[in-house]
């Protein structure tokens, strides 16, 4: 059982930056939610954007709401919105115009800090602004224009009809009073629904962890960009608390899972536990498992809550028959595959039904790479979690490696049937020699959110475990998918597919000579700060407001000294020889 220590942030922060871009749903949103941190904003210097995306309609007049927004603007001390005057009740998170427009705004401002609507709260276009900001940034992809733009961003949820379950509370009792004289210009709507009243009931209600001299705080959950690019938007909803229905499943096409397991029935519990928790159901779930211990009782534990079938074979016939087996079994028109030692995020068949569903013939997600161990008391730690796998499709690339992982695609069955389904003399690499004989007749379709988990458990038997990178194993396999699909056959095609590796590794070289830059800048702010603070003493509420932004900075340090792409261009520099710093 987590105390609650794990649960309420036991102190108070600040969330200091510049620029600051604000979304609000709805013109009053700014200031129900967020309005103490944009005075704070303000008053520090910082500038800042506020945008309303809907007019407000479905609850009052828009232009009397425009008026009112003015106002409060005015009393918060902060410039008029920018207003995009889209329908009350209108916002979706997959329409992509919306999506598109967010893109430019984030390139635009290039904000430090963002805040939005919690994925927790109940009006839905506070969920469906909240999903669509998050997916956005899940799509800034190291080296990319929006990468570069919000690299360093802090997205700060914030809580205006639901409570949320915060790891960040702001004091903001020196401005509460600048806050609930915005809230009232809101007049059309208080007069409604009791806003202030409620603004005032939760603004107390945060003081209940902080130290005595508080009077008035803000609740928020705030996530760096690695953190976003690495779990999925409904893990960073759960986070927050019991949500609403994150999304309406309608408009997504069924899928058949298959799963292929062996002698791990802890771990097909877990991953069949992944499939209890999706947003959508699937049509059906084959489980085949490949001659090993019984996983009836398994099984049976589920039956109640999951499609199942299950194939028991008595031998052995390897990883590619039982794909084969399940694939043959499936009767959807699209088939999704799961090993026992990987997991669906809950958004996973959601988002690929949907795509199916808009006549995408083989769309794929990204998936992260968790890396686990055992803790000791039968259970597993997480160690690290990378966004590994997925990226833009590119055949060339594909034929020298594989870059996408099975569970990550809805395979179409007679199309794959077609190709010849899965070549069951492979035992390794069974998956890429299906994927490329499958682009040779489409192309597979890149969804850039982040929907599975591709796991390496340590000693679990995982065949690739057993054939790590430079084996004699991995080689000959390799070797053997290159010979199958003509790749040495076909010197352009060669070539091709290497330069297309070098313009990745590249790409990659030139993000991180990026990150250097800007750690070089960062430590150079954050180390004078510090010493303007040992200068004032170290006390007072100046030196308070020091030492918050010296912690956001380490905050940014250590985004970047953790991300991938910085510690491979690091170990490549020592291989070179050149010096550490």
């Amino acid at each position: 059982m987590q105390s609650e220590t794990d649960l309420v942030p036991y102190a108070s922060g600040r969330l200091d930056g510049s620029p600051v871009l604000v979304l609000a749903p709805h013109p009053d949103d700014e200031v129900f939610g967020c309005g103490g941190v944009l005075v704070q904003a303000v008053r520090s210097g910082a500038e800042v954007r506020v945008v309303t995306l809907t007019d407000g309609g479905a609850q009052g007049d828009p232009e009397e709401r425009r008026r009112e927004a003015s106002e409060a603007a005015s009393r918060l001390g902060v410039p008029d919105p920018e207003r995009w005057v889209l329908a009350d009740r209108s916002l979706e998170p997959a329409d992509e115009a919306l999506a598109e427009r967010l893109r430019a705004l984030l390139l635009e401002v290039r904000p430090a800090v963002l805040l939005a609507p919690s994925p927790a709260e109940i009006h839905p276009d506070h969920r469906a602004l909240a999903l669509a900001v998050y997916r956005v940034l899940q799509r800034a992809a190291p080296g990319s224009e929006l990468h570069a733009a919000v690299q360093a961003v802090r997205l700060a949820a914030y809580e205006v009809s639901a409570v949320l379950r915060p790891n960040l509370l702001v004091d903001v009792s020196d401005v509460w009073e600048d806050v609930l004289a915005a809230a009232k210009a809101y007049a059309s709507q208080v007069g409604v629904l009791p806003y202030v009243e409620v603004m005032e009931g939760l603004a107390a209600a945060r003081r209940l962890t902080l130290p005595a001299g508080v009077r008035r705080a803000e609740a928020y959950y705030v996530a760096d960009l690695r953190y976003i690019r690495t779990h999925s938007a409904a893990e960073w909803a759960a986070a927050q608390g019991p949500t609403a229905q994150l999304e309406e499943s309608a408009g997504s096409t069924p899928l058949d899972v298959v799963v292929r397991t062996k002698d791990r029935p802890q771990l097909l519990a877990q991953a069949l536990d992944s499939l209890t928790a999706q947003l959508v159901s699937p049509a059906r779930i084959i489980v085949v498992n490949d001659g090993g211990l019984p996983v009836g009782e398994v099984c049976s534990a589920f039956a109640d809550r999951l499609p199942l079938e299950v194939m028991e074979r008595v031998e052995s016939e390897g990883r590619a028959a039982a794909a084969q087996r399940g694939l043959e079994k499936s009767s959807a028109s699209h088939v999704v595959f799961l090993d026992d030692d990987d997991r669906f995020l809950p958004e996973h068949l959601l988002v690929l039904g949907r795509a199916v569903t808009r006549g995408v013939t083989a769309p794929y997600t990204d998936a992260v790479q968790g890396v686990w161990q055992p803790d000791g008391e039968g259970g597993w730690r997480l160690l690290a979690r990378h966004r590994t796998f997925g990226g833009d499709f590119d055949r060339d690339r594909l034929r020298l490696v594989n870059f996408i992982p099975l569970p990550t695609v809805a395979l179409p069955r007679e199309l794959v049937l077609e190709v010849g389904g899965f070549d069951t003399a492979m035992d390794l690499y069974e998956d890429w020699d299906l994927l490329l004989r499958l682009a040779e007749r489409t192309p597979l379709v890149h969804l850039p959110v982040v929907t599975c988990e591709y796991r390496v458990l340590a000693g679990t038997g995982a065949i690739t475990a057993a054939n790590p990178p430079g084996s004699s194993g991995q080689l000959a396999a390799l070797a053997a998918v290159w010979r199958r699909n003509g790749l040495f056959e076909d010197e352009v095609a060669l070539a091709r597919a290497v330069m297309s590796l070098v313009a990745e590794r590249d790409r990659q070289a030139e993000t991180a000579r990026g990150l250097d830059e800007r750690l070089v800048e960062v430590t150079g702010e954050r180390d004078g700060l510090r010493a303007r603070v040992v200068r004032m003493g170290g006390e007072g509420t100046d030196c308070e407001a020091l030492q918050a932004e010296v912690d956001r900075l380490n905050g940014i340090l250590d985004q970047i000294y953790s991300s991938r792409t910085w510690k491979l261009h690091r170990l490549l520099e020592r291989g070179r020889g050149e010096p550490e710093e």
